[in-house]
């Protein structure tokens, strides 16, 4: 007999990329050596196992009895470079599939709708990747980059996500094609939600009035991308949790057109557009593309129990895909719930579980017993986590190369309806609609009329290409593509997008006389080389421009350019065009170009213009201040509170300020820490933080801080404090050179170490060059419970310090927020600077009593004390919740952040609050301050900024009932 294996569940619906096949939840099994202990609890689950790896020399073939009412096909290869010689199982249900594929949509020639292609961004400082839009009324289709910031940027320009069902993605699946993804996705997710709540809620009523329900919203989202999408996806699982929209997948491995001739069918369609995947690879195909499968060869039938035939066989690869589809879509269409408690003995809990037991009133509380070694047959409460997150390690893949392009086009538009001929047919008026509908009526004396009596040939749509350059060594392969001179694909195509990375331009003679042969269509470059830096977010732009004018000290002017980097020659000039953000082509009803929403360079010298004649109160409380800090009392009173004060140079700047998404004003959370000698740290480092350095510094002066970057600390997995951590690991991998010895250091639980571990296999992130510092547990029963502490371990539970002298010294706690959510000390030896920083997170005394002593404490502050009930349930904390943490930890200077979306410009501040902790500690020298996006305040420098706050405050009230009279 054999030892159980352990069973994860995973859900899948692809078996092979030619063949879609619906099953219902999977699990993956381990080696199938230790597998019989567990049959009785498979049993229990009335599941069957679909992956088993069994020994060869042991189990050859799979008995029926073993598990009834499945099918059994081989898998060939191994499960991974290790077991290349063990032989491989899949195990699919024979009942009715349950695993629904992405809606389909019965195809019609489209009408006359308003359809056009608008450009959402060019890359800039704040964008750094260029995306488009197609528009129609009944959805949204996003093509391109969907690189950090892009959302932000949709959100400037009003652009609504409710309505988007499908992504495109352009280049290669990488973090600067895809760095934005996964913070739309959630984004999107949650309207939906909300969406389908309201719809709910509506129906209800309808239902008790006795009427029928309105309709429902169609909550799902198709992503189309290039190789290791499905992989990419998957890596998020940790972290993404999202029910309500099922996202589906289409990841192009292989060229469907590559070898065949006159091939001109669109590789996926719906009712308004077609669209051809055109992937640009100079990588050697795995398969010879010239001699694809026949799909009667690969279709998959019952085992018997004999040797496995070709017929009953999967390639690895193939298994393995199927393995990465499965863990997405538990990832956003799992039926798990949050509120399910499951009891079971303590030693047959696995982690990540959250453990309860009932205490003696019957009431459910957090388990904090004696671990399952002292007391195993414990009865506890388990919260099961979604099954995507138990599937610990994805099957191994590697970094491509390939490019995605796409051409598009929209579906043929209805011919002209001959009114007068179906008069003649005799045609009744009520039935016109059926017509055009596509249905047949009757007309005089009995005959049938069918749509094509009436109606005119249809008209063909129109459409454009987008066409993604990552590299020049793609060029040969772009142009020797046979799509450009087919007439069937071609036929009405109109713009070509070029997306093109950094340094890329046109100047390929090759790629010019491409260009120069295609008079006919337009050519408009969105390119870094070309696309001038502009102000793509003008609403912080103009803020931290006001409030330059009041401090220009802590509120540096944002850096741009308004000038074209690069011409593109006159030769091109009568077919090329440097992309604009707004610029829309309409594809129909008639083909045209569209400026009615064009963005305007941003005129700098308005909000001058506006706070100097609208605001002229600010300009004088700005005066004051400035006087007051210039006075002599003064100087010596911030004179004689630095005496005590270590590196009182030391600098801090927030990045992003803001809760759960990127808004108009805020950025998500990231807090960059400047210690002279020391080096820089990043306190987490939420989505576009790399852009947001780059716009505060010049791109040269972000260069120089993430050359100086010593460690990111993430304090916790959710989204919007760790969505910029790639793209800062990437440019420090490539502005740092490798033989000089500088490492990185990665301050995280295992939970985040493992997602940059997994992601390292999508893009090349030189992982030897990490230093991954695992915040681990320090109880008996290795729980992270809130308010224990929390031992930074280098590899193998090894002290860190003894591996990265360069770094300060870190403490942790666990903090009431979400699992194995953290806040962290780092205390610097030498100059005794003592820094303290909470991510988010309830009020923790044990943080308060870790960071005793700080000179610099950074707390969230998401809601104003109005709204103590909203932090209670979310787990954050308020503004006088957090002033008491820093009155316990007795810290000299308090800089608020992570404020709530509500308040997008300045939090709501109870000043009763702040003057009763300004009272208290007055004798201990506290100052405390609001971060905003951009600002740079130093240690020394808090009493000069907090002059400034009634200027500042009086700017953003008065802000804010501009944008309420625009609005």
């Amino acid at each position: 007999m054999y030892a159980a294996p352990k069973v994860v569940r995973v859900s899948s619906k692809v078996l092979h990329w030619h063949r879609r096949l619906s099953s219902p939840l999977w699990r993956v099994c381990a080696p199938f050596a230790r597998y019989f202990r567990s049959v009785a609890q498979l049993q229990a689950r009335n599941r069957p196992s679909p992956l088993v790896n069994i020994p060869r020399e042991i189990l050859p073939v799979i008995p029926k009895s073993l598990f009834p009412e499945t099918t059994v096909y081989y898998v060939r290869n191994g499960f991974d470079n290790k077991r290349t010689g063990t032989p491989r199982f899949i195990l699919i249900p024979t009942g009715a599939p349950d695993d629904p594929q992405p809606p389909i949509t019965r195809l019609r020639p489209s009408s006359g709708m308003l359809c056009y292609v608008q450009i959402v961004n060019t890359p800039t400082a704040d964008t750094p990747g260029g995306c488009l839009m197609l528009h129609f009324d009944n959805r949204r289709y996003l093509f391109g980059r969907m690189a950090e910031g892009t959302q932000r940027t949709m959100v400037q320009r009003k652009i609504s996500l409710a309505k988007i069902h499908d992504i495109f993605l352009t280049g290669s699946v990488d973090w600067d094609a895809t760095g934005g993804l996964l913070g739309m996705i959630l984004t999107i997710a949650d309207l939906k939600a909300a969406s389908i709540a309201d719809i709910q809620q509506l129906n209800e009523k309808l239902r008790n009035k006795g009427r029928k329900d309105t309709k429902s919203v169609v909550a799902h989202l198709n992503i189309h991308g290039g190789k290791n999408l499905v992989h990419l996806l998957a890596t998020a699982r940790r972290f993404i949790l999202r029910k309500a929209l099922p996202v589906y997948p289409r990841e192009v491995r292989q060229d469907t057109r590559a070898g065949v001739d006159k091939k001109s069918e669109p590789d996926y369609e719906d009712e308004n557009i077609r669209v051809w995947s055109i992937p640009l690879s100079n990588e050697p195909p795995t398969a010879p593309a010239s001699e694809p499968r026949s799909p009667k060869k690969r279709k998959l039938s019952p085992s018997s129990e004999s040797e496995p035939t070709a017929e009953e066989s999967l390639t690895s690869e193939e298994a393995d895909q199927s393995i990465r589809e499965a863990v997405v879509k538990d990832m956003f269409n799992s039926q798990w719930k949050l509120d399910t408690l499951r009891e079971m003995r303590l030693a047959d809990v696995e982690l990540p579980a959250k453990v309860f037991v009932r205490n003696d009133k019957g009431h459910i509380e957090p388990y904090a017993g004696p671990g399952p070694a002292e007391a195993p047959d414990t009865k506890v409460l388990v919260r099961l986590p979604w099954p995507a997150a138990k599937i610990e390690q994805l099957p191994r893949t590697r970094p491509s190369k390939q490019s995605m392009c796409y051409i598009v086009k929209c579906q043929p538009r209805r011919g002209k309806f001959n009114v007068d001929e179906a008069n003649r047919l005799g045609v009744a008026r009520t039935d016109f609609k059926k017509l055009t509908a596509g249905e047949s009526v009757p007309g005089k004396d009995g005959a049938v009329v069918t749509p094509d009596m009436v109606i005119g040939t249809p008209i063909e749509g129109h459409g454009f290409a987008v066409v993604d350059l990552p590299s020049a060594d793609l060029i040969p392969e772009l142009l020797k593509r046979q799509e450009w001179s087919d007439p069937g694909i071609m036929q009405g195509v109109d713009n070509m997008y070029w997306i093109l990375s950094n340094h890329i331009t046109l100047e390929d003679p090759e790629l010019r006389n491409f260009i120069k042969a295609r008079p006919s269509v337009k050519h408009i470059v969105l390119g870094k080389a070309v696309c001038p830096n502009l102000l793509a977010l003008e609403s912080p732009a103009s803020q931290i421009i006001k409030m330059n004018r009041i401090d220009e000290h802590r509120f540096p002017l944002p850096i741009y350019d308004t000038k074209e980097l690069s011409s593109l020659g006159q030769d091109l000039e009568p077919v090329t065009e440097i992309g604009r953000a707004g610029l829309k082509f309409q594809l129909a009803p008639k083909p045209t170009f569209l400026t009615d929403a064009l963005v305007p360079v941003m005129d700098t010298t308005k909000p001058i213009k506006e706070l100097i004649t609208l605001m002229p109160q600010v300009l004088h409380l700005a005066e004051l201040a400035r006087k007051s800090i210039s006075e002599r009392a003064f100087l010596a009173e911030v004179e004689q509170s630095q005496r005590d004060l270590p590196c009182p140079e030391a600098e801090i700047i927030p990045l992003g300020t803001g809760s759960a998404m990127p808004s108009k004003y805020r950025n998500v959370s990231a807090t960059l820490l400047r210690v002279p000698g020391w080096g820089n740290y990043l306190l987490d480092c939420g989505e576009n933080t790399l852009g947001q350095l780059r716009r505060c510094f010049g791109y040269q002066g972000a260069d120089n801080i993430i050359r100086d970057l010593r460690a990111i600390y993430i304090s916790h997995a959710h989204a919007d404090h760790h969505l910029g951590t790639i793209s800062i690991i990437a440019r420090w991998r490539e502005v740092v050179p490798t033989d000089d010895g500088c490492r990185l250091a990665i301050i995280a639980t295992p939970k985040y170490q493992g997602f940059v571990r997994e992601f390292h296999q999508v893009q090349e992130l030189s992982p030897e060059r990490l230093v991954p510092i695992n915040l681990r547990p320090s109880t008996a029963n290795n729980r992270p419970v809130p308010g224990t502490v929390s031992n930074p371990t280098y590899y193998d539970n090894h002290s860190y310090a003894e591996h990265t002298p360069y770094l300060p010294r870190v403490e942790a706690c666990y903090v009431d927020h979400c699992f194995e959510a953290t806040a962290a000390v780092f205390t610097f030896p030498d100059t005794g600077l003592k820094i303290a920083y909470s991510g988010d997170c309830r009020p923790s005394p044990a943080f308060a009593e870790l960071g005793r002593g700080a000179h610099l404490l950074i707390h969230e502050c998401t809601f104003d004390d109005d709204l103590s009930g909203d932090a209670l349930a979310k787990k954050h904390s308020t503004l006088s919740e957090a002033l008491d943490i820093g009155r316990q930890m007795r810290a000299r200077r308090i800089l608020l952040t992570h404020f709530s979306q509500r308040y997008p410009k300045l939090p709501v501040v109870s000043e009763e609050a702040v003057k009763a902790e300004e009272e208290a500690e007055s004798k201990r020298d506290v100052e405390v301050l609001f971060a905003f996006d951009g600002m740079r305040v130093k240690l020394g420098e808090f009493k000069q900024a907090k002059m400034f706050l009634p200027a500042l405050r009086e700017l953003l009230d008065e802000a804010e009932k501009v944008d309420e009279k625009e609005e």
